[in-house]
């Protein structure tokens, strides 16, 4: 895994990262690619404040956009306009903003007043917009960490008993779940909310050193990544676990910070759903008991490895894919080159080594399981099912349950002719309770 063997190369990006990009995020699209942090273009870390831009990327040139006085954690698209959010603004293009701005085409503009603490993220859930962080009011009112954009203004989202910062949040099963510095009676650290009230998620992430730090959807199911300590039965997994919609799960040995520790915590920062495959990013050198410098793809069966050795500067921060490119927010220098904070792959292949079928609860690949027509429109045909009586649940990709029958022969249909044009991952559960995830396509 070396730079020498064309693998990652720096992205060109322009001016100086003072410290790590906080986020990078692609449009829709993935046509156009954004950079936020904290980033100097005088090339020294001194007066970074009259300079920090947001930098953006597409079609091979970058460009900045404007000069926001503060530290940028996030940055989103949200009906067309590009919204920046993060801690202690002191102007938006030299206009007074606190915590979130938009851009107007030619500046920044004031998005909303969250007092003296700030957006940790910004995400687009089901067509709407939410922030997330420690601010403790939104727009005059009182605040615990969540807030959705209605018309013109913030409104806080439910009471949380908030002890720190909400880190991320996330769409699943029809409700939003978050992870951060929250308590509840019986657990903390995850919460959802059913547009009524917030609730613990599950027995919540236990162990006072564990807590998330992102969530994805993923073929039907939430993936918390973080630090987590591997404390069965509530923490099954390591540094990565995903929820089923009834309990966590493992997803083998996990995330390891050296390949088979299970006790040493290391960090996932960042999750990326590609091609079917979600790659996870942080600081780590192994992941389902495989070496894994940092950067790893799971595919709901089994781990691979990524190219490129990214624990000597602290591991991958933040990424995200420019049309079929990964671009990452690493340290300053890559397999021995200098990549001044950010790279991108220019490999043939992302992943090499890879696991095998992990995990006790999934089952190794069925070769005559199978799905017919792909993509279809009114049905869907099952074959190839395991004697018995095989559960069958479908999930759209953002996780709700949206068909769930038990087959007992060795095929079956279902009627989907009702459903939305999109995704949907079918999960076929045999009677030993393993499992394996099919994603059919409704035309």
């Amino acid at each position: 895994m070396s730079f020498g063997q064309a693998n990652w190369a720096p992205t060109g990006m322009p001016g100086l990262i003072v410290g790590p990009l906080r986020h990078i995020y692609a449009n829709p699209a993935r046509d156009t690619i954004y950079f936020a942090g904290i980033i100097s273009l005088t090339g020294s870390s001194n007066g970074w404040q009259q300079t920090n831009s947001i930098m953006r990327y597409t079609s091979g040139d970058w460009d900045t956009l404007g000069v926001i006085n503060g530290q940028v954690q996030t940055v989103v698209q949200y009906r067309d306009t590009l919204i920046a959010g993060g801690l202690t603004f002191l102007t938006c293009s030299g206009t007074p903003c606190s915590g979130a701005t938009y851009w107007d085409g030619n500046a920044w503009q004031p998005y909303g007043d969250f007092g003296a603490y700030g957006v940790r993220m910004l995400r687009v859930l089901d067509g709407d917009l939410y922030a997330v962080g420690g601010f403790t009011e939104v727009d005059g009112q009182p605040a615990t960490g969540v807030a959705k954009r209605v018309g013109n203004s913030w409104q806080p989202v439910g009471a949380l008993d908030l002890q720190g910062s909400i880190i991320d949040i996330a769409a699943y099963d029809g409700k939003l779940v978050v992870i951060g510095n929250v308590d509840f009676p019986n657990g903390r650290n995850i919460a959802e909310w059913d547009g009524n009230e917030w609730s613990l998620l599950g027995p919540g992430i236990i162990d006072l050193m564990s807590g998330g730090q992102c969530l994805a959807v993923y073929q039907g199911d939430l993936y918390v990544g973080g630090q987590i300590r591997m404390v069965p039965p509530g923490n099954p997994g390591q540094n990565i676990m995903r929820w089923d919609g009834t309990q966590f799960r493992a997803l083998g040995q996990g995330i390891q910070a050296q390949l088979g520790n299970t006790s040493m915590i290391a960090t996932v920062f960042e999750m990326v759903e590609h091609e079917g495959k979600l790659f996870v990013g942080g600081g780590f050198r192994a992941a389902g008991g495989i070496l894994a410098d940092g950067l790893a793809t799971w595919d709901g069966v089994e781990w691979c490895a990524v190219l490129g050795d990214f624990t000597t500067t602290a591991g991958i921060k933040a990424m995200d894919f420019y049309q079929d490119t990964l671009f990452v927010a690493c340290g300053t220098t890559l397999d021995g080159d200098t990549v001044n904070g950010t790279a991108k792959f220019i490999g043939e292949e992302y992943t090499t080594v890879c696991s095998g079928p992990v995990g006790l609860s999934v089952s190794p690949r069925n070769s005559q399981l199978g799905i017919h027509p792909n993509p279809g429109t009114d049905q869907v045909w099952i074959t190839g099912l395991s004697p018995g009586t095989n559960l069958i649940e479908v999930r759209d990709p953002l996780g709700r349950t949206v068909h769930m029958q038990r087959m007992t022969e060795a095929a079956g249909n279902i009627e989907t002719s009702s459903w939305a044009i999109g995704i949907y991952f079918i999960r076929v559960t045999g009677t030993e309770g393993t499992y394996q995830v099919l994603q059919w396509v409704k035309e």
